[in-house]
């Protein structure tokens, strides 16, 4: 461009270095703004709390006899004993969690024909009980049917070694009895007072059947 006699010049550097610092400030905030949006929290997870629920009274009372003693749940009582000779001393759990559940423990007069659901080994040890086992099935499901006495509506049965006699007529029940080595119904314990035949038997009619209070109730079993 042209004046009379004169070229005109156009400067562009000041629009090029405006254009520069534009173009600058526009990559810098593209860097820092997400720096600023960024969240700055920071989670931490809790550490994890286990509840554990029990399904019964887990404390005790303790029952002392002249010839024995042992502990079983707080809540039971002293109730009739079965009508089977000899006599038992017998006690039985109460409402709401011990309902439908009794102990019954006979000493040296032992009912030797008493049919049961299920057994439970032990190895006598001086004047306490060793658990030698765990309670075992019912014992329908492994004894053979053909050995049923018709009369009786019982069979020889075997768990862990240990001979009892299997309740097959009555096999809905759950009665479960100690067993040891020696025989059938053939416990023997030796105390202060001497040697004695001992015979724990375990019935549970509760909704849900607890075999574990009644080896509680065995381990803790002495002769006296």
């Amino acid at each position: 461009m042209y004046r009379l006699g004169h070229q005109i010049k156009h400067h562009h550097w000041p629009y090029i270095l405006g254009g520069l610092l534009i173009v600058g400030c526009i990559a810098s905030g593209i860097v820092i703004a997400p720096r600023f949006f960024k969240a700055n929290t920071m989670l931490t997870q809790s550490q994890s709390v286990t509840h554990h629920i029990s399904a019964g009274d887990t404390t005790t009372q303790h029952i002392a006899k002249p010839l024995f003693a042992f502990d079983i749940p707080s809540g039971w009582r002293v109730v009739a004993p079965p009508a089977v000779q000899p006599v038992a001393q017998s006690w039985a759990g109460t409402a709401p969690d011990g309902a439908g559940r009794r102990l019954d423990v006979y000493m040296d007069s032992i009912p030797t024909a008493l049919a049961i659901n299920r057994l439970l080994p032990v190895q006598p040890t001086g004047s306490r009980l060793n658990t030698a086992g765990m309670v075992s099935d019912n014992c329908t499901n492994f004894t053979d049917k053909a050995t049923e006495v018709a009369a009786t509506g019982t069979a020889p049965a075997k768990w862990g070694g240990v001979n009892f006699i299997c309740d097959m007529a009555n096999y809905e029940r759950d009665v479960v009895a100690i067993g040891s080595t020696a025989g059938i119904n053939d416990v023997a314990l030796a105390g202060a007072t001497g040697t004695h035949l001992v015979l724990l038997v375990y019935t549970d009619n509760s909704i849900s059947p607890d075999y574990s209070v009644f080896t509680a109730i065995v381990q803790s079993f002495t002769v006296l």
